[in-house]
């Protein structure tokens, strides 16, 4: 998929700034021994090339941040912003099923947004740490501390933007998520930097090399992180194929659902972590089904009375087996409540309104479009046409009225 108009500008602004800012850098500062920049390029081009991928691989996290909080201490602007810049540029890490990744074959931007994005954090967290008092090669606690917290935030609100402009999404919301997410860990892999710095000042190269370790144990304590998401979502997509093994008929549902929920949630402006969590609720709201008995699921008529109130226990069931996993409790009201109207006439609670979660309802629509436009075995497939009437036609009874005119709007366009 190209970048939109908003995404080019930005990341057009983006290049521009870090140019400006490296080129007042190389003019205001120099690197006097050669022997000490090579050895930091070095260390930057490795740390970075141990880069853990987040599970779809788009984004990853590094433990890189250390090494520019060490040389902005040891070497002053010029050494670390360049170093940073060469850590991003040669990295080449290696992700499952892509083998080694480097600027050979990443797509232009994403290397331009990385090195930028390196060159203009480094670049004023090396100038604030000099304007508040630190001196290059001396060690200033409060002066690093802060500039820490401030690289931090300019870092999380840099990808946040790129995200949100990319995406469509609320910025505040992204960057709020953003920051508690990753806060947590860069501030650690900072205090390591600190202490790299340190065992440079005091005793040299060596001493970096033996500090290097607590840095790769940090790597490792978030690789453990990584593969224990890897390990969640693996558990969702079993969950999910177990739903299909026993209903066929719902084969790939689940999917196409949460691309039309996820679409109208952006849409809609909800916020990046309602957005993360309607994913996973998408692909598991019918989680349900393996409570049902088969004969039921796989009816080739219309059902009775008796059996369509089976059918209805399934958001109950779902939200119950979720409600057991600590890492999908935050959407258990999603599955709960996916069956719900508007009008107050769903189920499994009879929620009605805004009493529906704003998730729930949108989960709502998603189903239900896919589902009027999906051959069942007792119907042929609507035409989205016919589809989308039916929505308008519901919306204020069983939809949410002002999602529905929304989700029209997205599918029309």
């Amino acid at each position: 998929m190209g970048l939109t108009k908003k995404t080019k500008i930005f990341l057009g602004l983006l290049v521009a700034l870090a140019f400006c800012l490296y080129v007042y850098i190389l003019t205001q500062f120099s690197i006097d021994n050669i022997g000490m920049f090579l050895f930091w390029a070095v260390l930057a081009v490795v740390v970075e090339s141990l880069l853990i991928p987040m599970p779809n691989n788009t984004v990853g996290v590094s433990v890189g941040y250390a090494i520019n909080i060490a040389t902005i201490i040891i070497g002053g602007p010029l050494l670390a912003t360049t170093t940073a810049g060469l850590g991003f540029l040669l990295r080449a890490p290696k992700i499952e099923g892509r083998g080694y990744v480097h600027i050979f074959n990443l797509p232009p931007h994403k290397s331009l947004f990385n090195v930028s994005q390196s060159i203009i954090v480094t670049a004023i967290m090396s100038l604030l740490y000099l304007s508040l008092g630190g001196k290059i090669g001396e060690f200033a606690l409060f002066t690093t501390i802060l500039v820490i917290l401030i690289g931090v935030i300019i870092n999380t609100s840099i990808i946040s933007a790129f995200i949100s402009i990319s995406n469509e999404l609320e910025f505040v919301d992204t960057w709020i998520s953003n920051i508690k997410g990753f806060s947590p860990s860069a501030l650690a892999v900072g205090t390591i930097g600190i202490i790299i710095a340190l065992a440079y000042i005091g005793y040299g190269y060596g001493a970096v090399i033996l500090f290097f370790g607590p840095l790769l144990l940090a790597r490792y304590s978030f690789k453990l992180y990584i593969e224990m998401r890897n390990l969640y979502l693996s558990t969702i997509q079993a969950l999910n194929k177990t739903v299909e093994a026993k209903d066929p008929y719902t084969s790939g549902h689940a999917n196409r659902v949460e691309k039309f929920a996820v679409d109208l949630a952006k849409a809609y402006h909800l916020p990046f972590e309602s957005i993360q969590n309607l994913k996973t609720a998408s692909i598991l709201h019918d989680i349900g089904k393996i409570g049902i008995h088969d004969e039921i699921l796989n009816k080739a008529s219309r059902l009775t009375q008796e059996e369509y109130q089976e059918i209805m226990r399934h958001p109950a069931i779902g939200a119950e087996i979720i409600s057991k996993v600590n890492f999908l409790s935050d959407i258990t009201t999603i599955v709960r409540h996916h069956h719900e109207r508007y009008d107050g006439k769903g189920y499994p609670d009879g929620l009605s309104g805004e009493d529906i979660p704003i998730e729930a309802a949108i989960l709502t629509i998603a189903d239900s479009y896919d589902a009027m436009t999906s051959d069942r075995p007792y119907r042929k497939a609507m035409t989205p046409e016919e589809a989308l009437s039916e929505l308008q036609n519901n919306a204020g009874t069983q939809f949410h009225p002002d999602l529905v005119k929304v989700f029209v709007s997205i599918i029309d366009h």
